[in-house]
């Protein structure tokens, strides 16, 4: 089975931020225009039930992304406050 790896942007206030969610490592990388800013080990409950719940199809990877840009906008949110 082949893991996956999502990626999700926005351009937030005229910054292009991604986030890439690695499945083998569990990890979540935060890049700010093109450049790695941040990595840090996903929630475990970022998926919630469904990443254990059988063999993934096309709703489960849009579902995915959607968790992975909620994630991305919340690391913004908290990055801009502390700048």
């Amino acid at each position: 089975m082949k893991l996956a790896t999502v990626r999700a942007g926005a351009h937030i206030e005229g910054v292009h931020w991604i986030a890439e969610y690695a499945e083998d490592v569990h990890e979540i990388r935060v890049f700010r225009e093109g450049q790695e800013v941040d990595v840090h080990n996903a929630p475990s409950t970022l998926f919630g039930d469904e990443e254990n719940a059988g063999s993934k199809n096309t709703a489960d990877h849009r579902a995915m992304e959607a968790a992975v840009l909620a994630y991305l906008k919340r690391f913004v949110t908290e990055h801009d406050a502390e700048e």
